[in-house]
């Protein structure tokens, strides 16, 4: 009998615990069990139960105020039916008493509103072709890859044309050779195994047969391959001296370079021939850029003040200019016109590597970067671009022709066409029967009768293409 009053002792313990009890709930509890359950001092116990009745309270008020929102809310839902039901009757009073007037207004109704909706339309449709137009080319240039050349055992870094013979390109690849091709037969005419190193640029002289070639051997190298005049020239003549069996034009081997410049002591990156085909410029990895006498192999003058390694070196057309990329973000412009002064203007914009900056005609500079993008730039004011195009990739080494139309080489295998107002031209086809596999690294125009676009990746491919203009963009250039 013991054990079960105490049983029910415990349980009601336990209930009075489960329900907030307040003191007198306690109160009622046996000696023996109150001291477990009064573990608070009187005072502390007090100001929670003030504090839970404080918050009783002002859930009360929120739950008074939400029933009447709720009223309010069924009143004025009541009064709404009440006017719609209200409206429809006397539609449908309207209707039968004047079926004429009405069926003239419901016409007019939905004359409006088919002329509204029809404006409606208008408008969407014509935004979004401007919307859609703007990935569009502007003009209507055909692009289609004619030739490919094979031959290099690694990536190739970079291509340029001949300008003395424009049948002949060359390329440089991380092989550590400088091929020459032909492209009217596709076939390798020349070898240069001069280098040590990668070979990372090749250019060629305006007036001579002589290329010129930069080397991660931190040297930059001049040599001539004028044993490939007469298998350029002669390829009609079946009894001619340079031709193997096939009747194709065998390619000579070239090893012993006319000079040797090293004035670096880190990998040169690029190099390029000024307008007067005496000196050249080479850029390296130490932050440095050297401008070289051809003849004497002296060095006149080191470019220095970027932060960062060299990308890219171009000389100007027309100007002794020349300008340098830097993997620091910017570009230099420096000009040496003046024999006794020479500026430097830095071209501020990018926030990655700028991988090449080369100049236009028409006195532009356009720059490209690892940030997927290309600027256009000023050179009387180098301050703000004057057109900035963001793309999808990071660009490499760009091209521009004398139409002043820019060929961009992207990481993603994309070539794209642009003129220097920053207007898109044509992007050109890329599938897998005929098109760069990886990387596009380079690409350089074809000047001649029938302009032609060379690129050239790092799938140890060299790409032809054939670019046809409209007539009326010709007709503007």
């Amino acid at each position: 009998m013991e054990s079960i009053a105490g049983k029910k002792e415990e349980k009601k313990h336990l209930t009075f615990l489960r329900s907030n009890s307040k003191d007198r709930d306690i109160d009622a509890l046996p000696n023996n069990q109150r001291s477990n359950s009064t573990v608070l001092p009187c005072r502390i116990r007090t100001r929670l139960h003030d504090l839970f009745e404080q918050i009783e309270t002002e859930f009360g008020v929120v739950y008074s105020e939400n029933m009447e929102l709720r009223k309010t809310i069924s009143a004025l839902n009541e009064k709404l039916s009440s006017l719609d039901s209200g409206q429809m009757q006397s539609e449908k009073a309207e209707t039968t008493n004047s079926n004429g007037s009405e069926i003239q207004k419901s016409m007019k109704n939905k004359s409006g509103s088919s002329q509204l909706s029809q404006k409606l339309k208008t408008t969407y449709k014509t935004g979004t072709s401007k919307l859609v137009s703007s990935f569009k080319a502007s003009a209507n240039v055909v692009c289609r890859a004619i030739q490919e050349f094979q031959g290099h055992k690694d990536g190739i870094w970079d291509v340029a044309s001949s300008q003395v013979n424009t049948d002949i390109i060359g390329s440089a690849s991380a092989d550590q050779k400088a091929k020459l091709w032909s492209l009217s037969s596709g076939d390798c005419i020349g070898t240069y195994h001069g280098h040590a190193g990668s070979v990372n640029c090749i250019r060629f002289h305006p007036d001579k047969y002589i290329a010129l070639t930069a080397s991660g051997d931190s040297t930059a190298h001049i040599w001539t391959y004028e044993a490939t005049r007469l298998s350029s020239c002669d390829e009609d003549s079946a009894d001619r001296e340079d031709s193997d069996d096939n009747g194709n034009a065998e390619a000579h081997d070239y090893r012993s370079p006319l000079m040797s410049a090293t004035c670096h002591t880190s990998p040169v990156v690029c190099c390029d021939w000024l307008m007067d085909g005496l000196h050249f410029v080479t850029a390296s990895w130490d932050r440095t850029a050297c401008l070289v006498d051809s003849t004497t192999s002296q060095i006149i003058q080191t470019l220095s003040g970027h932060d960062l390694p060299l990308t890219h070196v171009s000389a100007h057309s027309k100007h002794k200019m020349i300008v340098t990329s830097s993997r620091d973000a910017t570009f230099r412009v420096c000009d040496f016109r003046e024999p006794t002064i020479h500026t430097v203007i830095v071209g501020q914009g990018h926030s990655q590597s700028v991988s090449s900056a080369v100049f236009t005609d028409d006195d532009k500079v356009v720059s490209s970067s690892d940030d997927r993008s290309i600027k256009i730039w000023d050179l009387k004011s180098m301050r703000t671009p004057l057109a900035s195009i963001r793309f999808d990739s990071p660009v490499n080494r760009i091209g521009v022709s004398r139409r002043d139309v820019i060929v961009i080489p992207h990481d993603n295998r994309q070539i794209r066409l642009y003129d220097t107002n920053g207007i898109r031209l044509a992007r050109l086809p890329r599938n897998d029967r005929l098109s760069h596999r990886r990387v596009v690294t380079a690409a350089t125009w074809v000047e001649n009768s029938t302009p032609s676009l060379i690129t050239c990746g790092w799938d140890k491919l060299i790409i032809n293409w054939s670019v046809e203009f409209p007539p009326s963009l010709l007709s503007q250039r």
